[in-house]
């Protein structure tokens, strides 16, 4: 199958490493690259649209679309009912067709499963924060955690910082700035520099 010539943007990162203001700074700076919608099984919100936001099916869909391997990736995510969340291979696959790049927010073992199946296509980007001290800080300051959730992300920063170092690139969200532009260097470098040189 011709996957043609458009690339796989693939970011992961623990929770509260930064990685969606980093995305925004990218999408607002290269307009030509779209933000990848998932399907899920949770219940689509008033002001969602289907297919923009995500695509909504139901449980027992998403769970025939695993048994004949329509998904590249997907996880339950339990901290949101039990909803499933994944990426459909026939939405990866008409985007790279149509020479398209695609950034894809996933979790970490999700990026790499896209990785392994779109090597060719594929660019991976590990956001690591500066140490555990400043992902707490970050995780209360956001608000978003009881301090039981935020104690379970932390247990799992280890396992999440050794299989990232299997991505291709590595950023330090230390100071913003400084991650958005490395963040620019390697679009340039790996997605447009790569393109044109086909």
């Amino acid at each position: 199958m011709t996957q043609g010539n458009g690339k796989l943007i693939i970011v992961a990162g623990p929770s509260g490493s930064g990685k969606g203001t980093l995305e925004n700074a990218i999408l607002e700076r290269f307009p030509d690259i779209q933000f990848s919608v998932s399907v899920t099984t949770r219940p689509r919100r008033k002001y969602e649209i289907e297919g923009e936001h995500y695509f909504f099916i139901s449980k027992s869909d998403f769970l025939q679309r695993i048994q004949r391997d329509e998904l590249v990736e997907w996880q339950e995510v339990y901290s949101k009912n039990g909803h499933l969340y994944g990426t459909l291979r026939s939405y990866i696959e008409s985007v790279l067709v149509e020479g398209k790049h695609l950034l894809l927010d996933l979790d970490i073992k999700g990026g790499l499963n896209v990785q392994q199946a779109y090597p060719e296509n594929s660019v991976s980007i590990f956001i690591r924060p500066p140490s555990v001290e400043a992902l707490e800080q970050r995780l209360i300051k956001r608000g978003t955690d009881n301090p039981e959730q935020i104690r379970i992300r932390l247990e799992r920063m280890p396992e999440e910082m050794e299989l990232g170092q299997q991505f291709d690139h590595q950023i330090v969200n230390s100071e913003l700035n400084e991650a958005v532009n490395a963040f620019i260097n390697i679009i340039n470098q790996d997605v447009y520099h790569q393109q044109r040189s086909i």
